[in-house]
């Protein structure tokens, strides 16, 4: 009977040792070196799309007054169904982020800022009170999508912006 404690014990022992032992290659990084297996790489930055330049913008979109009929400080939208031209001015990019200023046929200039996402189709940006998510269509055209909430109105557009050559 001694015997079978000291071999459970030492079975025992060697689980405890065995599970620690995974344990610690685990936690340590160790793993099997597989020579199919390809570092993570990041974009090539050189693939990323230049937005530099001007694009004409077209846009359908609608704008909720909450109160008084009181348009916000920046919108543009002013019906509830409305059509909008302007342009968008990129003036400056620096890898990823871009910079510019947004000038619309009513409405206030207004400043942006965007990305564009790893996948290098789509870019998101921020004016001064609204949102934009845009979808790359080709080197000269992008699909756009706006949002905009204040404390006096919601707005929604969707357009098309052409880069002008």
């Amino acid at each position: 009977m001694n015997e079978k404690k000291g071999n459970m014990k030492m079975w025992h022992i060697t689980g405890i040792l065995a599970v620690m032992t995974i344990g610690l290659l685990l936690v340590s990084g160790c793993t099997v070196n597989d020579s199919t297996a390809q570092p993570a790489r990041a974009a090539n930055p050189t693939s990323i799309p230049n937005l530099t330049g001007t694009w004409n913008t077209t846009s359908e979109g609608s704008v909720m007054y909450k109160s008084n009929n009181v348009p916000g400080q920046w919108t543009h939208h002013k019906d509830m169904y409305s059509t909008l031209t302007g342009q968008m001015v990129f003036t400056k990019q620096q890898g990823r982020v871009v910079y510019g200023t947004f000038t619309a046929s009513r409405g206030p200039d207004e400043n942006f800022i965007g990305v564009i996402n790893m996948d290098n189709k789509s870019v998101y940006f921020a004016d001064q009170d609204g949102f934009y998510e845009c979808q790359i269509v080709n080197n000269d055209q992008m699909n756009m999508v706006y949002r905009q909430v204040t404390a006096n109105d919601t707005v929604v557009a969707v357009g098309t912006w052409t880069r002008v050559k």
